[in-house]
């Protein structure tokens, strides 16, 4: 009983510090991006859709998969693919924004932005009359381009657009220049991955950590809480990794679940651009604390599936 007494008010404790991940701006936010590395024009390979391993996270402790990281990085090869972890996918930023329907990728200003994989334009331009969320100019400059099964990626804030609506594109071609045009305060790309039959509905969006390529040496972390309800409640989970072969701890993230109004969503939550190795995934609500040990594979997907009362 004092063991976890003590553990419960590390997790307290811990779940106030400052986020490891945290280290681009959120949109509205007034501090820079850290400027990325000049981009190249080398082609981006579109990658297969990859086959899953038959394995029910429901039943297992944990599921190893190969993922469906279909789109390369849409700021080019070279730099690291850099995601705001303060404003992260369905992330609030602590409440004071509106909930996030994608992810802002670190970049300067004028950067250019590179279809991810082929497609077909649909849309390029402003989102002052043709709204792809709830308010106009939201986006600003803005591009949606549509992809095989039914997959559609947005780009917004764009200072620049390279592309019309009716073109086709190979992954890799230049379709648009970083920008802070729209709502956004500071260089850098708003990047979604949507839906469904209407791509101008605001709430058909997908986490796009499950989408883009995972760089080489890392993988990715899915979390599901399964209960009765399924409603969508917001939860802070923190989670540790481990040295290899200890119970030393090396490093501490921070994330939440979605809220609700992301029903859409199978997952509750995703990191991606983990290290490979051992994790610890930890949480409370009104039923007590939920631990669970998983492991992380480099360029492979672990889905978790957390049952609640």
């Amino acid at each position: 009983m004092n063991r976890r007494l003590n553990f419960f008010l590390l997790l307290l404790l811990t779940a106030c510090a400052p986020a490891a991940r945290v280290v681009a701006l959120p949109e509205a936010a007034a501090t820079q991006f850290v400027v990325a590395a000049e981009p190249t024009a080398t082609s981006i390979l579109p990658l297969p859709t990859a086959t899953l391993i038959p394995c029910d996270p429901a039943a297992e402790e944990f599921c190893i998969v190969e993922g469906n990281f279909i789109f390369q990085n849409p700021l080019g090869p070279d730099p690291v693919l850099a995601i705001a972890g303060n404003y992260s996918y369905g992330s609030t930023d602590e409440g004071k924004r509106e909930p996030h329907n994608g992810v802002d990728l670190q970049s300067r200003e004028g950067a250019p932005v590179f279809a991810p994989a082929p497609g077909l334009v649909i849309f390029a331009g402003t989102d002052d009359k043709t709204r792809f969320a709830q308010w106009a100019d939201y986006y600003g400059n803005l591009v949606v381009i549509e992809h095989e099964e039914g997959l559609y990626t947005l780009y917004g804030h764009l200072s620049k657009v390279h592309v019309r609506a009716g073109e086709r594109v190979s992954g890799g071609d230049v379709i648009a220049a970083v920008g802070h045009t729209g709502i956004a305060v500071g260089s850098h790309l708003h990047f979604e991955v949507r839906t469904g039959g209407d791509v101008t509905d605001y709430f058909s969006t997908q986490n796009p950590e499950l989408w883009l390529a995972l760089p080489e040496g890392v993988g990715a972390l899915s979390i599901t809480l399964d209960s009765k309800t399924n409603h969508k409640i917001q939860r802070k989970l923190v989670i540790w990794r481990y040295f290899a072969g200890t119970d030393t701890l090396q490093e501490t993230y921070y994330a939440s679940t979605y809220p609700k109004g992301f029903e859409q969503n199978k997952e509750d939550s995703v990191l991606s651009n983990l290290p490979p190795g051992r994790y610890r995934i930890a949480f409370t609500d009104s039923t007590g604390l939920h631990e669970r040990m998983v492991n992380v594979e480099a360029r492979k997907l672990t889905q978790v599936v957390i049952k609640l009362k």
